[in-house]
């Protein structure tokens, strides 16, 4: 393989890497061993060549600057001043070439001291999976993990800096950012120290190794920069394959800014629902009996599942910094029953501003994972959502032919419905007498067109007899519903289901039903419109 196509394939490599910290960044191509360079370096051979056009063209003391290390001195024969940059023609210099697949651990001294370990090994179906001691107990992220096996395996510099260096405060080495020392399987160690970025180019960064300093990529050394925080998954609570998916039986929402509970329970899903999906497989029980509309109530049935953070704030938070952050006495508590027997309690306590001002945050914990989070507003949707926002306007949702009784009465008027069999069988009785199937069918149909208009969760029953009802029951005895309506005045009437004040709907609606009891028994076409 010639120079030229080694360059090309470090530079692919390079580009893969770069961004995102690296996440995935997979190893370099391995290359020849090539001799460090002594003395100057090219690039400083380069930048002399170029004082002598700048001297002829007059610009003596521009070039006399560029020759002139951070300290003021002039380079000497076994330094580049500090400061040069790669070039094309360079030969890639190689540091460590041990795999990433032999690696048992890495020692990282940084922002935060800790030790990176193999858990097990790469198989043909599987990744390497690793883990950092002291957190084997927290939900870590084997992607960002990875980086720090992969990114100083195979590693190569771009150019040699200065051989035995002294003054290593010019590359910001005599405090490093990291020191890192790794480990493998035969025994052999690589250590290496990361610097500052060059101050001709950040997209390099200085490196010790040994008593050498080199120019080495940036990009894939920044997650050795980080802490130990950064590399906690930011999955508070995964989302189960769909073949282990567990049915979410309750989930019990408690907030301080609210006077009652918001309780949702799952329901028997019916494959021949009457409402062709318009209503949720969960209902309402509490602050009252509702139905819910799917897409706005699957993210507070079902979003603990998946729930991601904006940031990690502490891995095994302190007593201190729960209280601190609103958890030891949250403002929300979420509790979510399954029917695999596990129950999961998320507290979302105060807000916060993120650093950079535009994200607003509820500090989350989930209790078993001791992780204090972050988690955007838009996100922990238990904390600002009301009753209203998830309840669907449907005030009846059972299929016909589910129905054993149905009794409605208006301003007087009563009628009577009985039935039994399934979809194919079905029959029913009017006030005892067998009537027609599709007659009762487009009756029933209408009462589903009968639905709240407002959640009305503070009004008083008033003292006096509804002026029309409906009760529902059901052959298997799964429902038994009656909803009362009580005339508000001429445009608003008050919806009561099973006792509870629920919805504000039309008065209208009232007329109605009254009417549609009188016309039953002609071939009068039902009203199913009004104002």
């Amino acid at each position: 393989m010639s120079k030229e196509e080694k360059q090309s394939m470090q530079e692919q490599d390079d580009e893969l890497q770069a961004g995102m910290d690296t996440f995935f960044a997979e190893p370099s191509p391995k290359q020849e061993q090539q001799k460090k360079t002594g003395g100057m370096s090219k690039t400083t051979k380069g930048l002399i060549a170029g004082v002598s056009v700048l001297v002829l063209l007059g610009g003596g003391l521009t070039a006399a600057m560029l020759l002139r290390d951070q300290d003021g001195e002039s380079s000497g024969n076994n330094s580049s001043s500090g400061n040069t940059q790669p070039t094309e023609e360079q030969e890639l210099i190689p540091l460590n070439e041990n795999l990433a697949e032999d690696l048992t651990q890495v020692e990282i001294k940084g922002k935060d001291t800790f030790t990176m370990f193999r858990v097990s090994e790469k198989t043909e179906e599987e990744s390497a999976v690793y883990s950092i001691k002291g957190m084997e107990d927290l939900p870590l992220s084997n992607n960002l993990l990875s980086t720090l096996a992969n990114n100083a395996c195979e590693l190569y510099a771009y150019d040699l800096v200065e051989e035995n260096a002294e003054n290593l405060d010019k590359y910001g080495l005599a405090k490093p950012d990291a020191q890192i020392t790794m480990h493998y399987e035969d025994g052999t160690k690589f250590s290496m120290s990361i610097g500052m970025e060059s101050p001709l180019d950040n997209v390099y960064t200085y490196a010790q190794v040994g008593d050498d300093v080199y120019l080495v990529k940036s990009s894939p050394m920044e997650n050795y920069r980080k802490e130990t925080t950064f590399f906690l998954s930011t999955t508070i609570l995964e989302e189960p394959e769909q073949s282990d998916y567990p049915i979410v039986e309750s989930v019990r929402i408690e907030r301080e800014d609210l006077e009652y509970d918001i309780y949702l329970e799952y329901v028997e899903e019916d494959e021949d629902a009457s409402q062709g999906g318009a209503v949720a497989s969960h209902v309402m029980r509490e602050p009252v009996f509702a139905y819910l509309t799917p897409d706005k109530s699957t993210d507070v049935t079902n979003g603990m599942f998946g729930l991601y953070a904006a940031q990690v704030v502490a891995a095994h938070p302190t007593d201190d910094e729960l209280e601190d952050a609103g958890i030891l006495e949250p403002f929300c508590t979420v509790t979510m029953k399954c029917d695999n027997g596990k129950t999961y309690s998320l507290y979302l306590g105060d807000t916060y501003q993120t650093e950079s001002g535009d994200q607003k945050c509820y500090y989350a914990y989930l209790d078993g994972v001791d992780v204090l989070y972050g988690v955007s507003a838009d996100n922990a949707v238990w904390a600002t959502m009301k009753p209203g926002d998830i309840t669907s306007e449907n005030i009846l949702n059972t299929y016909v032919w589910d129905i054993a009784t149905l009794d409605v009465s208006a301003n007087g008027k009563k009628i009577r419905f009985e039935g039994e069999g399934d979809k194919d069988s079905y029959e029913v009785k009017k006030d005892g007498v067998a009537c027609d199937k599709e007659r009762f069918r487009l009756f029933y149909r209408f009462l589903l067109y009968v639905y709240g208009e407002e959640l009305y969760l503070d009004g008083e029953i008033p003292d006096a007899a509804p002026d029309t009802s409906i009760h529902v029951v059901t052959q298997d005895g799964s429902e038994d519903i009656l909803v009362e309506f009580y005339k508000l005045d001429n445009l608003n009437a008050l919806v009561v289901i099973n006792g509870q004040p629920t919805y504000k709907t039309r008065a209208s609606s009232m007329e109605a039903i009254e009417k549609n009891i009188e016309i039953f028994d002609t071939n009068e076409e039902f009203i199913t419109i009004w104002r």
